[in-house]
């Protein structure tokens, strides 16, 4: 395994999605690579799936993000426009589901890195774990972008890590016994 975990990302699944320090996909192990223009809706689409966890986000929330300033049905139109060019992006349509207006990523054929690091930050309990999944973080949620999806995934994972951080320098302090605070307290006073 390499040390920023691409190694085994990369043989669980068809779609890989790197988010933590940089944004890249690979499908069916190689790098995705664009010749000419990217497409730059596409992947902001995945990003702000990405960005909205596991379950998804609602078709509704995601046109509001994407296209602010559409009415209803241009949203709509430029979402599914969209959601064609993401699937065709990923080579898989199955990888992107969308059920009962709810838009997400297949959990058995796209493993995404800061879903893994986040699962594994909340499952670690003693220090050593939590210090050995903070050791595998490679960087800022995708990196510099300034999407407000983004910026509010990037808030969430910086409390997480706090949180745990918090706990793991917690646990590494030394312990006193209940009678260490009476014996200064009564040396101090004598």
């Amino acid at each position: 395994m390499s040390p920023d975990g691409s190694r085994t990302l990369a043989h669980r699944s068809r779609i890989v999605i790197y988010t933590l320090g940089r944004f890249d996909l690979l499908i069916n192990g190689a790098p995705l690579r664009f010749k000419g223009r990217a497409p730059l809706r596409a992947l902001e689409l995945l990003g702000s799936l990405v960005a909205a966890g596991d379950g998804g986000a609602s078709v509704g929330r995601l046109s509001d993000q994407l296209w602010p300033d559409a009415d209803g049905f241009d949203a709509y139109r430029a979402f599914t426009t969209t959601l064609h060019r993401l699937r065709r992006l990923l080579t898989c349509h199955d990888a992107v589901r969308l059920s009962a207006g709810r838009l997400s990523l297949d959990p058995h054929l796209c493993t995404v890195d800061v879903w893994e690091f986040e699962r594994a930050l909340r499952g670690a309990v003693d220090a050593e774990a939590i210090e050995a999944v903070l050791d595998t973080c490679t960087g800022a949620f995708l990196g510099d972008d300034q999407n407000p999806w983004a910026l509010a995934m990037r808030e969430r994972l910086d409390q997480l890590v706090a949180r745990k951080a918090a706990r793991a320098s917690e646990a590494r302090r030394p312990r006193f016994s209940s009678a260490t605070p009476q014996l200064r307290l009564l040396g101090a006073g004598a």
